[in-house]
């Protein structure tokens, strides 16, 4: 090559390289005209949730585009990526077109205390909460050492049931037993001091023929009103909410009475409050007596809180049904309740009665069957983060992608608003700002 030739290549050379350059400078530019002129940088040492449609937990309307800004432990900002200015050496994660939640929160679970299990079959799959409902004394510590396993899902408890003598659920380290309304009130500081969330009540219509120890022939007793009333009073003062479990339309009067925050399990209208030969025109609901109707309406404007876990209670149901017709009627009896509740206005959170092995960890059967009552996938998303996380007493520190709230976030391929399945492919879990995978 002669030097002519070789500065005629070194030339070609440099005007590619500017070129190059040239292209990249403008394409730096383009993204910094796309900023909004009040585009802010995230803070220093943040982690960058973005690339992503933002679903907030709240009910908004979704943020396309969006980013989650998450500093220590904390939510630091929510918003369109055109509002933030991102540095090269932040710490991102790209959310590949996926969607941006809040991490999922089962509000109805059981047997859960073992950090191994709400990290292996609860946490890598995206709930980051869990609510255990019915903890043995013993087992309570174990919520709040979780030292050796590394990240777990929160795991928040009531303690043992409180009941009257011989009530649900039967006996044994799940129950406690009271006889008046001072003890009672003693049970609910007793739990408390052993680091109960909330206190669990249970009112249950049943009788030995339900999974659970009772007299033959006999019906499990229940509270009296005054002491009922008591509890909750002592509950509520101690700033704790007060959950049930019921069975059927029979306890609901009792419950809102003595002013009860949540019911867990759809309340199961009697076979005369439910008329399956008239319905929507749909064939999924039936049409229920003025009088369930009325005990409906009573929760709405009280805004009591429910858990339906529809799942357990239709598979539960269908497992009895000896045809068609009867397994039909399961999903009639449970579905037709939580749909007239959604459409009067009443708050339901998420919830599916697990337990240490879950079918799934994400509850993504409960949500199918939410989907069946009539909520919208922005419902049930709502259902399972900011509700649920008021129906585990804490709402004002979860569930929701706000500034100030803990930094629970998950990310999932797909868009859950157009396919509920999607929540069930889970690529990133962030928990307490920490990375989980």
């Amino acid at each position: 090559m002669t030097r002519q030739t070789a500065l005629y290549a070194l030339g070609f050379c440099l005007l590619i390289a500017l070129g190059a350059l040239g292209v990249n400078a403008m394409a730096s530019v383009s993204r910094v005209e796309d900023r909004s002129p009040t585009a802010r940088p995230v803070v220093a040492d943040a982690l960058v949730v973005r690339n992503g449609t933002v679903i907030d937990g709240t009910g908004r309307a979704p943020i396309r585009d969006g980013v989650v800004v998450i500093a220590k432990d904390k939510i630091a900002a929510v918003g369109s990526a055109a509002n933030f200015i991102i540095p090269p050496d932040a710490r991102v994660i790209d959310a590949q077109g996926g969607t941006i939640l809040p991490g999922i929160i089962n509000s109805n679970v059981h047997e859960v205390s073992s950090p191994l299990v709400r990290q292996f079959y609860y946490l890598r799959h995206g709930v980051t909460t869990v609510c255990d409902l019915g903890t043995a004394l013993d087992a309570m510590r174990n919520f709040q050492d979780s030292s050796g396993y590394g990240l777990t899902a929160r795991g928040f408890r009531s303690g043992p049931v409180i009941n009257v003598l011989k009530g649900y659920p039967g006996s044994g380290e799940y129950l406690f037993e009271v006889e008046d309304a001072e003890q009672a009130r003693q049970a609910v500081a007793y739990l408390v001091s052993r680091g109960a969330d909330m206190v669990k009540v249970a009112l249950e219509s049943g009788s030995s023929k339900l999974p659970w120890p009772a007299p033959a022939g006999e019906p499990i007793p229940n509270f009296e009103l005054a002491d009922l009333r008591a509890l909750v009073a002592e509950a509520h003062a101690r700033g704790m909410l007060v959950l049930v479990h019921l069975g059927t339309a029979e306890v609901l009067d009792l419950a809102l009475d003595a002013g009860i925050d949540v019911f867990e399990h759809v309340p199961l209208p009697r076979l005369g409050e439910i008329d399956f030969q008239t319905g929507s025109e749909n064939g999924n609901f039936a049409k229920l007596s003025p009088a369930y109707e009325a005990q409906l309406d009573r929760m709405v404007k009280q805004k009591v809180m429910m858990v339906p876990t529809l799942d357990k209670i239709i598979t539960w149901c269908e497992s009895f049904a000896a045809t068609s017709e009867h397994k039909a009627r399961c999903a009639k009896q449970a579905l037709t309740p939580v749909h007239r509740f959604h459409e009067m206005g009443g708050l339901i959170a998420l919830g599916d009665d697990s337990g240490a092995k879950p079918r799934t960890g994400m509850p993504i059967y409960e949500m199918r069957r939410l989907l069946d009552a009539g909520l919208t996938p922005t419902e049930i998303i709502q259902a399972g983060t900011a509700r649920a996380a008021y129906a585990c007493g804490h709402g004002d520190e979860l569930g929701t992608l706000q500034p100030g709230k803990l930094a629970d976030v998950i990310v999932v391929n797909g868009d859950p608003l157009n396919n509920i399945e999607a929540m069930n492919q889970v690529n990133h879990v962030i928990i307490g700002g920490q990375v989980f995978r």
